[in-house]
């Protein structure tokens, strides 16, 4: 097979983890870590024509420069806000959106993102494509090396996908893999193979690891076989679930603390984490011996856990912090008030309340459709936001493009008009509600109080919950209860059934309509809803293989588009519009911060 040497890729779709809005565990534990330790592993240099590494020492050769942790001058230092605790910091169970940005900073990929969301060449120096684009052979950079002194392998790469995929670890992101030849079936047999009695359907052939289309070539070159050619694989190899994994390290510290506590941090890119004081900061620092360190000015980013908006922005005004997002309009008014420059933009997110459809009467599709025309998006995001949101006319953002390049929901909207109705419809969602109850054989008053809103415990999350709770009250007469929690129980909650509706969002993980409607497939890792649909499976299953008709592709997804609408899985709410505000006098410029990745890295200093 003729091979093409590629020394960049440059594509113009774009990756995104998932973004919520939320805070963290009250845990409060407090670690810090100087170098990590581990067992050492051997590392042989056979990477053929792979271009020239960067100068700093080639690990295979012995030449490394150990990550040291140090005092920094708060001059390099950046404050900067998350809003939330993360629920984990394992790259192969991380789901939130500042969960992604804070790995982005302490691993590097295969593939990493510039500044204009383009896929470049990151852990691995150079890549040979097949011709026909379904076998991508890595050539690893040989001066790619782990805090604790390990040269970085592909072997850690291969070690980190099979632990992604072991039905013990149970990644929700798992099937963010499944764009490599035979991931799936090995998930699915492994998952027969656990309890053949309780497998529904055709019985999975055998497959072992073996043959997944992951090989080791030698120390230094990754060979990845892919199910079928996609024009984004390498936006997928970017995604933080594809992070590498120290081996010797995971098993030395075990699976149990792997990136609980910082001493428990073993990594590869810019930054290393030495400090997690729980829901109160995290400390990054500036990685010296990562190759690319001389590009990066920054020494230090001390991440505040602030999960208040108004505390946030009055920290950044009294000089405590550099850099802060708005979640209201309120707080962009205030905040341009003071002479801070705001910058906004759309992040991709849709937000929406998960329905658990397996409940008693949300089981009900008629009373799930009353629920989300029984309120106004547009009086939600007047209310409540007062920014720029636009309401959530269909599940796929306006971000996402289509087979043609242009917003894949401006296209839907052309063909079918606003699926889910800027103002709610109240008098329709009265009709739903007395279908409802008929069919449920209750009254009205039987209703009341038996559904609930899981939502987080900032201010304007508990604002938004209480907007439905008094638009349901006021137009359907119904009366449901609110449950404020951290983001941590809210995510077990949609996990485990225990819930009734559940206040959250989604981002796109990459620039195409799959990397919404993908997420409502019967066995996809992150469908909490308990819904099921085997045409809805059909349709994805059929988008998936279609690889040459784009147009009969995107019907596809158009199709997917109208069963949500009509079976209201989700109560669909808005598309966040993002904004936020920093320090100017030592923040110059080098944010990267868009739809697709928030990243501090490579931000100018004023000194």
């Amino acid at each position: 097979m003729k091979l093409k040497k590629i020394l960049a890729v440059v594509l113009a779709m774009a990756l995104l983890c998932m973004t919520f809005a939320a805070c963290g565990d009250s845990s409060g534990s407090s670690s810090s870590s100087a170098a990590s330790t581990g067992s050492e592993s051997s590392a042989t240099s056979e990477a053929g024509e792979s271009s020239t590494a960067d100068e700093g020492g080639s690990a295979a050769a012995g030449e490394v420069t150990l990550f040291t942790p140090k005092t920094v001058d708060a001059s390099k230092n950046l404050n900067i806000r998350i809003g939330m605790e993360p629920t984990g910091l394992n790259s192969l169970l991380s789901t939130y959106a500042n969960e992604f940005t804070i790995l982005r900073h302490i691993y590097e990929n295969l593939y990493v993102l510039d500044e204009n969301n383009v896929p470049q060449l990151g852990a691995a120096e150079s890549v040979d494509i097949s011709d026909d684009e379904t076998v991508y052979t890595f050539h690893l950079r040989e001066d790619g090396v782990w805090t604790n002194g390990d040269p970085v392998t592909a072997n850690d790469f291969a070690f980190a996908w099979q632990q992604a995929l072991s039905l013990d670890v149970a990644s929700d992101y798992a099937y963010m893999l499944y764009f490599i030849k035979n991931a799936e079936a090995y998930m699915n047999y492994q998952a027969y193979d656990a309890d053949p009695d309780s497998w529904e359907g055709e019985v999975p052939e055998e497959t072992t690891w073996e043959d997944v289309g992951v090989k080791v070539i030698d120390d230094y070159t990754l060979e990845v076989t892919l199910e079928r050619a996609i024009a984004y694989a390498p936006h997928m190899f970017t995604f933080g679930t594809l992070a590498p994994i120290n081996q010797s390290f995971y098993e030395t510290v075990g699976a149990d603390n792997y990136n609980t506590e910082a001493e428990y941090f073993c990594t590869n890119g810019p930054f290393a984490l030495t400090e997690w004081s729980h829901n109160s900061q995290i400390v990054l620092q500036k990685n010296d011996a990562f190759h690319g360190a001389g590009d990066i000015q920054v020494e230090q980013l001390t991440m505040k856990i602030i999960t208040d908006g108004q505390a946030a922005l009055t920290s950044l005004m009294s000089g405590e912090l550099d850099y802060t997002d708005l979640t209201t309009g309120e707080l962009v008014t205030q905040a341009e008030a003071n002479g801070y420059e705001v910058t906004s933009y759309s992040d991709g997110a849709s937000f929406y309340m998960m329905v658990n459809c397996e409940n008693q009467f949300l089981s009900n599709v008629n009373l799930r459709r009353a629920l989300a025309l029984g309120f106004d998006k547009q009086a939600l995001i007047d209310t409540v936001f007062q920014n720029e949101n636009m309401p959530m006319t269909s599940f796929t953002a306006p971000a996402v493009n289509g087979y043609d390049g242009t917003s894949f929901q401006a296209a839907l909207n052309a063909k079918d008009g606003d699926l889910y109705p800027a103002n709610g419809d109240v008098t329709q969602a009265q009709e739903y509600l007395n279908t409802a109850l008929e069919e449920l054989g209750i009254t009205l008053d039987e209703l009341n109080g038996q559904l609930s809103i899981d939502c987080g415990d900032s201010s304007s999350s508990q604002a938004e919950a209480a907007f439905y709770q008094e638009q349901w009250r006021q137009n359907l007469g119904l009366e449901v209860t609110i449950n404020p929690m951290i983001t941590k129980q809210g995510a077990d909650n949609r996990q485990n059934g225990n819930y009734c509706l559940s206040i959250t969002g989604w981002s796109p993980d990459y620039n195409d309509p799959m990397t919404f409607l993908d997420m409502w497939v019967s066995d996809g890792g992150n469908n909490d809803t308990r819904w099921a649909s085997e045409e809805y499976d059909a349709l994805i299953d059929a988008a998936t293989n279609e690889t040459a008709d784009m147009a009969a592709r995107q019907e596809y997804f158009y199709q997917a588009e109208e069963i949500l609408a009509d079976q209201y899985i989700i109560l669909p709410s808005y598309w966040r519009s993002a904004s936020y505000t920093y320090n100017t006098n030592k923040i110059l410029g080098g944010l990267r911060n868009t739809t697709f990745q928030t990243n501090f890295a490579y931000v100018e200093l004023a000194a």
